[in-house]
């Protein structure tokens, strides 16, 4: 499963959050034990042996239904790419993902980040 440690089982792309492997250290809900402990999407996804949740034959349930619904707004977008994930499959989507989260500079863009926010030198 390391192959998709950036894949949360809800959706969402870890690779674009700045606390993946950064700041509060998150290891991604895969590995990640502390920080999404509380996370019921994990847990069913984990207990029903899904690389993500678009595999499961109740998706979408009440409980994904209500993260994608709670008005913030990477949750929101988790859904679209459950249904992106579902056409291409996990690996495609993860080297898509991938491609747009990473600055032309080559460092790591965060979500929603439209522009360059790394320094770069002066030659």
């Amino acid at each position: 499963m390391e192959q998709h440690e950036k894949l949360a089982y809800c959706g969402l792309f870890c690779g674009g959050c700045r606390n993946f492997k950064e700041n509060a250290n998150c290891a991604g809900c895969r590995f990640e034990e502390k920080l999404v402990d509380d996370c019921p999407t994990r847990a069913c996804a984990i207990n029903k042996g899904l690389v993500y949740c678009g595999d499961c034959e109740d998706f979408p349930c009440p409980s994904l239904k209500a993260f994608y619904e709670d008005g913030v707004r990477h949750h929101a977008m988790a859904l679209n790419n459950v249904l992106r994930i579902r056409e291409i499959g996990p690996e495609i989507w993860l080297s898509e993902q991938e491609k747009e989260h990473t600055c032309v500079c080559g460092q790591r863009k965060m979500w929603f980040a439209e522009q360059c926010t790394h320094k770069t030198e002066s030659k």
